[in-house]
């Protein structure tokens, strides 16, 4: 549960607030018009960023109340005060309210941040403060309204875009965790680069002699550089503390200016926004680029430690295929050393039958926009053996979109592809025999007819009275005859021929360019090698014979089939254990 601000911490708000408001009405406010210089709307600014939306009201009321005594006690009066508090606290509640709806947990971290921050700090909210308050120092004292609109706008924007980064450090308790973290030899670094800032801003406004209003940029870019958003902050508010007083008292470089010391003011006023913008924008991309190397380092870190333990191999390519980093687990896989493979083509780890293929992956995946493309090809270790591998890659895109390389995941897949082809295998082969099936014969039929035509003839055989064998001998004694029928298949067949278990009992024969009489024959010597050669099991010789149809390659496979199987019921019909040729 949030609790209510104290009624300390706002007794502090109170003094911070009175304390900026009553020293910039009495220092900056001349000829009796507007304060030149405001810091207040910065402080304001500051806490409501740090604080819980819940608190605004507490703290706003409170501001209001140091705003309208400092008013009083060192402006325009009482009578106005009331109204130019509700002015200036509106200012700040708006500037806080555009910037809480950025989302960013982390101000002055990027330059969208910025943007926001210069729009809303330095430009709308004290643009429509400059328009109420005006009108009502207008009203009170009678003074020249565009002036004043003029003063007001100008004090309140340079004075929130100046003290505001610096606050919000402060009040986030930044300068305490960034000195925790710094180390002493970084705090040591910041506080000399600081002196130098304030030394040099000391110098050039110290002095009425020479406008050397160009030197202090030197050492604020210098400590936002080594120092970060804080430094930059830190020197912003020493050049304005120094230069604004220094202008105030007639001292420094804008004192040799003609003109009364208002608009020397308002000329420092422009001098520090020029500067504010100069260096903010940097401290912000600083700040983002330290952001970018971080996570970076982190994500190389992460990069590292998977590419030297992983068993894949991780490769990165450059747009022409020259490997930039591959992983030690080459070493494994392909018999190289990661050194020796560094400004080499990846197309030596590619089969040469594979290179047109992987080249044209690598061109898809340039143009893939960094999405990833997956392919599957030989590759060739330094011995000259293959392996299959399958890759991953992915393009490396700039933030301007251009492909910068391509990094890979490489993993061996030969495990799995040998048991892709022996599932294959499986689906396409009888287990008892070891033949083809059903399936892989068609498809051996429909391809030889779709290369050579419809030459050749297919033979089907049947054994005979094969139920009797299983109820007699058993089941493994019915799978030792059908491998039987099988072995003595492939000695007698021609070498171009092909057997295939297609049924319980049913062989079918495909007998490539062979016309029916040379079929005839072929299947005439099969069937007198089944019935000569028994099948030996447990000590028993089983004898069978077979009966078969031969008929011609005719239109499909299936009808090939068909013809042979009507002449297969022929020879069974006519007594079995012969052939019947198709009618």
């Amino acid at each position: 549960m949030i609790r209510r601000p104290t009624i300390l911490r706002l007794s502090l708000d109170f003094a911070g607030y009175f304390a900026a408001a009553s020293a910039a009405v009495a220092a900056t406010r001349l000829n009796g018009g507007v304060a030149l210089i405001w810091l207040a709307s910065a402080l304001l600014l500051g806490r409501l960023g740090t604080a819980p939306r819940r608190h605004w009201p507490a703290i706003l009321v409170t501001c209001a109340l140091a705003s309208a005594l400092a008013t009083s006690m060192f402006g325009v009066g009482p009578i106005a005060a009331p109204a130019l508090a509700l002015v200036n606290i509106g200012e700040a509640a708006l500037t806080a309210w555009l910037l809480r709806r950025a989302r960013s947990t982390d101000p002055f971290q990027s330059l969208d941040w910025l943007v926001r921050f210069v729009g809303a700090a330095g430009l709308l909210a004290p643009f429509l403060s400059a328009l109420c308050g005006a009108t009502i120092v207008h009203l009170a004292t009678g003074g020249d309204w565009t002036s004043n609109a003029l003063g007001w706008f100008v004090g309140h924007s340079l004075g929130t875009l100046t003290f505001a980064p610096l606050a919000t450090f402060l009040m986030r308790n930044d300068l305490s965790r960034w000195r925790s973290e710094a180390g002493s030899h970084h705090t040591r670094e910041t506080v000399l680069l600081l002196g130098l800032v304030l030394i040099t801003s000391v110098g050039v406004f110290g002095q009425s002699r020479t406008p050397l209003l160009f030197l202090p940029l030197l050492p604020m870019i210098l400590t936002t550089f080594r120092v970060g958003r804080f430094g930059a902050a830190a020197s912003l508010v020493l050049l304005a503390v120094i230069g604004g007083g220094c202008t105030v008292a007639g001292v420094g470089p804008i004192a040799l200016m003609p003109g009364v010391t208002g608009a020397k003011l308002q000329f420092f006023q422009f001098y520090l926004a020029a500067t504010v913008l100069t260096i903010l924008p940097v401290a912000a991309d600083l700040a983002r680029r330290n952001q970018l190397f971080r996570a970076l380092r982190d994500s190389e870190a992460r990069y590292r430690l998977l590419a030297e333990t992983s068993t894949d191999i991780i490769l990165n390519l450059d747009p022409d295929g020259c490997i930039r980093f591959i992983s030690p687990s080459i070493r494994q896989l392909g018999g190289y050393e990661p050194s020796e493979l560094i400004g080499r083509n990846a197309a030596i780890l590619v089969a040469p039958g594979y290179r047109a293929a992987v080249a044209a992956s690598h061109a898809a995946t340039l143009r893939a926009g960094g999405q990833p493309v997956s392919l599957e090809y030989l590759g060739v270790a330094r011995t000259g053996t293959t392996c299959w591998i399958e890759t991953h890659a992915r393009a490396i895109v700039t933030d301007t979109g251009e492909v910068d390389g391509i990094v890979s995941i490489v993993r061996d897949i030969s495990a799995r592809k040998a048991l892709e082809e022996k599932l294959a295998a499986d689906a396409l082969t009888d287990p008892v025999t070891g033949l083809a099936n059903r399936r892989a014969f068609l498809s051996i039929v429909d391809r030889q007819m779709a290369q050579g035509g419809a030459t050749g003839c297919i033979a089907l055989f049947d054994l005979d009275h094969f139920k009797r064998v299983n109820d007699g001998w058993g089941h493994a004694a019915g799978d030792q005859v059908l491998r039987t029928f099988a072995e003595v298949a492939r000695r007698t067949l021609r070498s171009g021929d092909h057997v295939a278990r297609i049924g319980g009992e049913e062989f079918a024969v495909l007998l490539p360019s062979s016309s029916i009489e040379q079929a005839e024959l072929v299947c005439e010597r099969l069937r007198q090698a089944v019935a000569a050669t028994p099948t030996a099991h447990e000590g028993f010789s089983i004898r069978v014979t077979v009966s078969g149809g031969v008929a011609p390659l005719s239109g499909s496979g299936d009808e090939a089939l068909r013809v042979a199987d009507m002449a297969l019921y022929r020879a069974k019909a006519a007594g079995r254990d012969q052939l019947a040729l198709a009618a």
